[in-house]
């Protein structure tokens, strides 16, 4: 089966396969491969996959009809999926670990040697595969193919070999702690442009002694999606990057797009009402400048930003597995934002702006569309952003370039891990305000960057959830309902039964600021002036990957202050929404 043959079947359709195997399970006559996709720590069967995924996607091709090659597994891993090999040699003898495109243990239960070194720091640093011998290393890594059987030796500080977890093989991984990594794969000679097997080893396999330096390079071995982390400035926004907000703070660079029209195209990076196929599509300034060099690749982007009348550098957060896209996919994007009406929103928010009276600056393709991602891989930090001190790595970092993330080395200095934190503890302060302050006086004003709410996600979440809550919920509900007091709204009021819910939705990416901002507006709903009105109070916010600490601190609030206070988030793509937190 050719590739061109295959190039119908898409990544939604393989997923909904897996999707249908988790549900139904995998028939008799399909139990029994040599390769399987992987995902989650579980395995499916190739053949059975594609022929699902192919039903799936209108054009049903029977297992007994291709044939499991090089090159319709290749297709399949492109589209993002791992393939593996399994050795069924011997039935009565199947070992108990195997090793096959970068995973290991118990083949009923594989682990990802990837995260497995990445969690242990299982390698050495002290070789660099962008130049010299490592250059040469990773030009023979990159002979190897998706579905290569590779098999990783331990070699302890002093260059003794530890073990190798080759089929059949059961190894103490603690023993190489901190030792070097070595790496084999199974070479056939034919294949791979007429490189003969070297060194020592059994049978075809070809051992190659590897010492890393950075934990971006182990990627090239385990053949993962590889993503470097780089590092971008952002044009200065003090609307939290959801639109623009005119050209305060902008750069005064004379070159720059931000100083000639007073807004850049990136103000629109976290605006993730805009969603097409499940990507939010943006711009990043520093790809643009070598947009061909970065194209089709995929990073984790550091982000931060210049305050230009304050001088003052931001750390705004990261994005992982940012895709850069092509001219081809910008033009079709942009067409698909004209057609939705998003473009004559967009340029009429540059001008209610203060930035270029005109609206747009006739930037077309990739200068208005260079990126996708996914929102659940937007990690900002809660508002208020971190200030980085004006000594931080960062400062060296030359204007606008996609630079790498070696600069911020010291950053999680600046980073409150999940659980961690400086107790509170009261610390009086004995300076006099007038002086402390003399000098600001004398300087020119300015905002400081805030949290802005995705006013059109609001909107689709309230229209979507009011008919969840009365079509499967069966409350009675109402939309925009009357607080009883002036011109204010409730943005959903339920009654399920006698009992009586008022629901604030907020839509700020941080989850933080949603719950301030929502606490406020649902006391005074229920309370004001003097009676208490609801039987329940929700705060409703998208689904945010990291809502622990905030389960935790409505909780208490809600059993010490003893008020009937809870927390939800609506799923909007399943329609669907949460239990009471």
């Amino acid at each position: 089966m050719n590739v061109h043959q295959l190039d119908y079947i898409l990544k939604p359709n393989i997923d909904w396969a897996l999707n249908y195997i988790d549900v139904n399970g995998i028939p008799k006559e399909h139990q029994w491969n040599e390769y399987y996709i992987w995902k989650n720590q579980r395995k499916y069967p190739f053949k059975y996959s594609v022929e699902l995924a192919s039903s799936h996607a209108g054009k049903t091709i029977k297992t007994t009809h291709f044939t499991s090659n090089v090159s319709s597994r290749k297709y399949i891993a492109s589209l993002g999926f791992h393939i593996a090999f399994t050795d069924h040699a011997n039935k009565e003898h199947i070992p108990k670990y195997w090793v096959g495109a970068s995973k290991y243990g118990a083949w009923e239960n594989q682990i990802d040697m990837y995260q497995d070194f990445m969690k242990h720091n299982y390698w050495a640093t002290d070789h660099d595969l962008s130049k010299g011998t490592g250059l040469r290393i990773a030009k023979i890594m990159h002979q190897v193919e998706t579905n290569d059987r590779i098999c990783i030796r331990y070699l302890d500080r002093k260059g003794g070999m530890v073990s190798i977890p080759a089929m059949g093989t059961v190894y103490d991984i603690q023993n190489a702690k901190n030792g070097r990594i070595g790496v084999k794969w199974d070479y056939n000679p034919p294949k791979y442009r007429g490189l003969k097997p070297t060194g020592k080893g059994s049978g075809n396999w070809w051992g190659t002694f590897v010492r890393m330096s950075r934990p971006q390079d182990i990627n090239i071995i385990f053949r993962v999606d590889h993503r470097e982390k780089r590092i971008a400035r952002l044009a200065w926004n003090s609307n939290g990057w959801v639109l623009p907000s005119g050209p305060d703070g902008k750069s005064d660079h004379k070159d720059s797009h931000e100083a000639k029209y007073g807004y850049g195209h990136e103000e629109w990076l976290f605006d993730t009402s805009k969603i097409i196929e499940g990507y939010h599509y943006a711009f990043l300034e520093p790809i643009r400048k070598q947009q061909t060099a970065y194209c089709g690749n995929s990073y984790d982007v550091w982000l931060y930003s210049i305050d230009g009348i304050s001088k003052k550098r931001y750390w705004i957060g990261e994005i992982l597995k940012v895709k850069v896209i092509d001219d081809a996919e910008a033009s079709r994007v942009k067409s698909i934002y004209k057609s939705r009406g998003w473009l004559d929103e967009m340029e009429q928010q540059v001008k209610d702006s203060g930035a270029n009276p005109k609206g747009f600056s006739n930037w077309e393709g990739v200068d208005l569309f260079n990126v996708r991602f996914k929102v659940e891989d937007i990690k900002l930090n809660d508002d208020p952003y971190v200030i980085l001190p004006a000594d931080h790595p960062i400062a060296s970092q030359t204007r606008y370039v996609f630079g790498n993330y070696d600069l911020a080395f010291n950053i999680k200095e600046f980073q409150e891990e999940e659980g961690e934190g400086k107790p509170f503890s009261f610390e009086a302060d004995d300076s006099d305000p007038d002086e402390t302050n003399s000098t600001v006086k004398k300087k020119k004003s300015f905002r400081k960057p805030k949290a802005v709410e995705i006013t059109y996600l609001h909107e689709a979440i309230s229209k979507s959830m009011f008919k969840y809550l009365k079509k499967v919920k069966r409350f009675e509900a109402r939309r925009e309902h009357p607080a009883g007091h002036g011109a204010t709204r409730i943005d959903m009021v339920a009654k399920n039964g006698k009992e009586l819910i008022f629901y604030e939705i907020k839509t700020y990416h941080s989850l933080r600021t949603s719950i301030r901002e929502a606490i406020g507006q649902l006391m005074e709903y229920s309370h004001w002036p003097d009676k208490s009105k609801a039987d329940k109070l929700v705060i409703v916010t998208q689904r945010h990957e990291r809502s622990q600490k905030a389960i935790k601190y409505v909780q208490h609030l809600r059993d010490s202050l003893q008020i009937p206070l809870y927390y939800q988030w609506y799923d909007l793509e399943n329609e669907e929404l949460s239990k009471e937190h």
